[in-house]
């Protein structure tokens, strides 16, 4: 199956910046999420709001860390509480949450999952995508990480991939390692084709562990 790419954005927060960009895109809807699930959906509607459309959806993204923010706070609390977790900051952590708070914004989700990945295995995220859009119209791919560093910014990179061909689109076509694919991670695979998108006619190859993606201007 062929499947087109649409809107794809390398989001970049400052840990400084962070609570005054979920205010301003949420105002006190995601208050008690955790800022995994608030950087989840900072990228996610970005994307959604970019590229447009409608239709059943499914959301499938990974990361390498998860909810950190969460996790530390949830062990803290029980090292000097000597009990369980609140359950809100319990909730935090689970690194699935962003896929039922984007359900509830009305957006019709059909699947949704969040997988941990060594950063060489990103083509498995186009591939299991393309394997799910059998049962939607649309899958939302992601990459979320939250700072594990005070300088360090949080990244929330997204895409969409669908079936429908439109202007603009991306064709991406799973390919054999060619020898002029470039070798990519989880973390820059989508800001690599942001920056491609549109500079240049000549197909993108990155390639991860076992497989290769060929990105194509569709025109």
């Amino acid at each position: 199956m062929t499947v087109y790419l649409l809107a794809p954005a390398a989001l970049r927060i400052a840990p400084d910046d962070f609570s005054a960009r979920v205010r301003s895109r949420f105002a006190s809807e995601l208050r008690r999420a955790g800022r995994f699930a608030q950087l989840c959906l900072l990228g996610a509607q970005a994307c959604l709001d970019a590229a447009g459309g409608d239709g059943p959806l499914g959301v499938l993204w990974a990361t390498g860390g998860g909810a950190l923010d969460a996790t530390r706070a949830a062990l803290d609390e029980s090292l000097k509480l000597g009990e369980p977790a609140m359950p809100f900051t319990f909730i935090a952590t689970q690194p699935h949450l962003a896929g039922a708070l984007l359900a509830q914004r009305s957006h019709p989700v059909t699947r949704a999952a969040c997988l941990s990945l060594a950063p060489d295995a990103w083509p498995s995220l186009p591939h299991l995508a393309q394997r799910w859009l059998a049962d939607c119209e649309r899958v939302l791919v992601g990459w979320v990480e939250e700072s594990a560093s005070g300088g360090a910014a949080h990244r929330s990179d997204w895409c969409l991939l669908q079936k429908k061909m439109m202007p603009g689109a991306v064709r991406c076509e799973q390919v054999r390692s060619p020898e002029n694919a470039a070798a990519a991670t989880a973390e820059d695979w989508i800001p690599r084709v942001a920056a491609w998108h549109g500079s240049t006619n000549a197909p993108l190859v990155l390639r991860g562990s076992g497989d290769a993606w060929r990105f194509t201007l569709n025109g």
